[in-house]
């Protein structure tokens, strides 16, 4: 049996919330998500790839939208070896200054110092009005990422 998880990620990469901010975010997402299994922010060491998992499809320039995938992994090694600490790069079709962050993945993916995980939500997607919810509490814009495992 496969577990989803629901992690909220801030835009910005090294953002995370304050103690306060933190725990009103996790109150939100308990009261949301009542058949989930666990609701914690949790913190990385430093910057963390959340991605996808068995959702993952594909990846796409940010720009122009072509297939960047065969391309990624090269620039993902290559970012993971410094420890994420510079997600910037250049698109291979268009050429442009880009971020790993900003590129599009087909599942939602992001990169972050922490996230609002839920795992088994109990549901497959966020309601617009939910997301703005725990982003009004954790003071933050989030990214959802849907992973299945």
């Amino acid at each position: 049996m496969s577990d989803t998880y629901l992690s909220l990620v801030p835009h910005d990469p090294h953002w995370h919330p304050d103690e306060p901010a933190a725990a009103a975010a996790v109150n939100v997402a308990r009261g949301l998500f009542p058949q989930a299994e666990h609701v914690a922010v949790e913190s990385e060491e430093g910057v963390t790839f959340f991605d996808a998992g068995a959702n993952t499809e594909s990846v796409h320039c940010p720009f122009c939208g072509g297939d960047i995938e065969e391309w990624w992994g090269g620039a993902m090694d290559q970012a993971f070896a410094a420890g994420f600490a510079d997600l910037s790069v250049t698109t291979p079709c268009c050429h442009k200054p880009a971020s790993l962050n900003d590129l599009r993945y087909v599942w939602p993916a992001a990169f972050g110092v922490c996230a609002l995980t839920v795992v088994n939500p109990g549901v497959t997607s966020l309601a617009s009005e939910q997301l703005r919810a725990i982003e009004q509490a954790m003071r933050s814009p989030l990214k959802a990422i849907w992973q299945r495992l």
